[in-house]
């Protein structure tokens, strides 16, 4: 049990202090360790005041000391902890002590959790209110659109029941102008030949301040592509598109006749059928200028933190390689100076990863070179990972294929997928790999037999940052941007990635390259 304890206390998520009533540190463990940077020999027989700035001290003192001594516990006290470098870290602190027991009645030691707390940032409560109001736009959508069909399928009854027909098409139509009229979205509404059918409030005020006139939306001069500068071509309107029958989903275009007074709009239509014939078309505009300059600004900051980080951490691995090279140096010293070297190196990867997402710019070097040779390095990379985790690798290789690409992005792809397929198989489990060429295709693909995906997180696999709930739940490592990465790069080799997954049931990715 002892050893069990030790387990438990040094490896929680949360940090962890034990003290004595009067705040004298008995025990820390790892988890605080490693956010303060401080040692478990200089903490211990120190104060926990020692640890809070100045004005913490005085609110643990006047809360946290009488809700212990009389509550026997407090919650969520949030403080800032003092680092070994000086700098603050924010905390949230709940604790508890320990009744006393034996003949004496005193009271055993109190135990603190500490949460780490962190600040969300304008741009993300930005993002957040901004998906909401996507979701708010889709299901306003979808209202309008079933109200439209459900009006015109009424005005095509017997002459016997019109007036009572009509009646209830009048009550319909009050109730959809209703629900367009209260919608945060724009929704237009055009008939078989591109006529103006209706328009709710929001269409024609919002985006009428800036044209006056909804009536000119399809005009190439004010409709712009992604770059905000370059008009959109007449066929390629959105517009256009949906008088023609076109549905579509998620089409951005910028809206208005300068960049200061623009909008970002997100385009969706969906034609209205009749007897397999198309009668009218109902699109949707949603302004997404908050959303995109939201993204836009999350990843500027992505790249310009990632680049302050990048120098920092080169100067650390030059030191690290210069210690290294020391003589004499003690076998305990090599052994964590080797430790240091390879985390800032892992720390240097992810940093270059960062970049490269924000940049979106893969540059490729690519050349004829055997692939197999490429997925087999990469097989023997994840085989002690694979062990570790009682996963069985299946290859299914030839022994030779040639192919015109990055050798180096081609290990990332291959180092990526093969890594995710055994994290993702945890405590058993198979990962086949096969490679072979079809109709002037390479074709790559890795399974695994692992926890797999819901549908719901499928459609989120290629987002930034993303994580499936359950690689959270089992504790996965990772930060969400293999994918991404893995994508960016076979896609710059001119190929796609596919995949499939069920939950519980595994997951297979699919690499396609085309060959000249």
């Amino acid at each position: 049990m002892p050893n069990d304890y030790e387990a438990h206390f040094h490896e929680a998520a949360s940090g962890y202090l034990v003290l004595e009533t009067d705040g004298t540190i008995l025990d820390v463990n790892r988890k605080l360790l490693s956010w303060t940077g401080h040692t478990h020999e200089h903490l211990l027989g120190g104060s926990i005041l020692d640890l809070l700035p100045v004005g913490d001290r005085v609110l643990f003192a006047s809360h946290a000391v009488p809700q212990l001594a009389v509550a026997g516990c407090f919650n969520e006290m949030a403080v800032e902890l003092m680092a070994e470098d000086g700098s603050r870290i924010p905390v949230l602190l709940s604790g508890v002590r320990t009744p006393g027991a034996g003949d004496d009645g005193d009271a055993g030691p109190d135990r603190i959790s500490v949460f780490h707390a962190s600040e969300r940032t304008r741009y993300e409560r930005d993002l957040v209110e901004a998906l909401r109001k996507a979701e708010a736009a889709d299901k306003a959508r979808a209202a309008a659109e079933a109200e439209v069909r459900k009006n015109q399928k009424a005005l095509e009854e017997k002459d016997a029941i019109l007036q009572e027909n009509l009646a209830a098409s009048r009550k319909s139509q009050a109730l959809l102008e209703t629900i367009l009229n209260a919608a945060d979205v724009g929704l237009l509404v055009l008939d078989a030949h591109g006529e103006k059918v209706l328009a709710n409030t929001h269409l024609m005020s919002t985006w009428g301040q800036i044209m006056g006139d909804t009536e000119v939306f399809d005009r190439g001069r004010i409709l712009f592509g992604p770059d905000r500068v370059t008009p959109v071509p007449a066929l390629e309107r959105p517009v256009r598109r949906a008088v023609a029958g076109e549905s579509f989903s998620d089409e951005v275009v910028w809206f208005g006749p300068g960049s200061g007074n623009q909008l970002a709009l997100n385009i969706s239509a969906r034609p209205i059928r009749t007897d397999e014939e198309l009668t009218g078309t109902v699109i949707a505009f949603t302004d997404v200028t908050r959303l995109v300059h939201a993204v836009t600004a999350q990843d500027e900051f992505v790249a310009s933190v990632s680049h302050e980080l990048r120098t920092p951490l080169t100067s650390i691995l030059g030191y690290l390689d210069l210690a290294l090279d020391e003589e004499g140096l003690p076998e305990h010293v090599g052994a964590a100076l080797k430790v240091a070297l390879r985390n800032a190196e892992r720390l240097l990867g992810l940093v270059s990863d960062l970049l490269s997402v924000a940049s979106g710019n893969t540059k490729m070097e690519r050349r004829p070179v055997n692939l197999a040779e490429v997925v087999r390095a990469g097989i023997v990379s994840v085989a002690p990972k694979a062990r570790s985790n009682l996963v069985e690798l299946q290859p299914d290789l030839p022994e030779s294929l040639t192919a015109d690409v990055d050798p180096h992005r081609l290990a990332q792809v291959v180092d990526n997928l093969l890594s995710n397929a055994v994290k993702y198989s945890p405590g058993g489990g198979i990962v086949s790999v096969r490679l072979w060429q079809d109709a002037g295709n390479v074709l790559l693909e890795v399974a695994d037999t692992g926890i797999g995906m819901s549908q719901a997180e499928q459609e989120q696999v290629f987002t930034k940052f993303f994580r499936s709930r359950g690689a959270v739940a089992s504790a996965v490592p990772g930060v969400g941007l293999g994918l991404v990465i893995t994508k960016n790069i076979v896609e710059a080799h001119g190929g796609t990635l596919t995949f499939t997954s069920a939950p519980g049931r595994g997951t297979t990715f699919t690499v396609s390259l085309p060959q000249p």
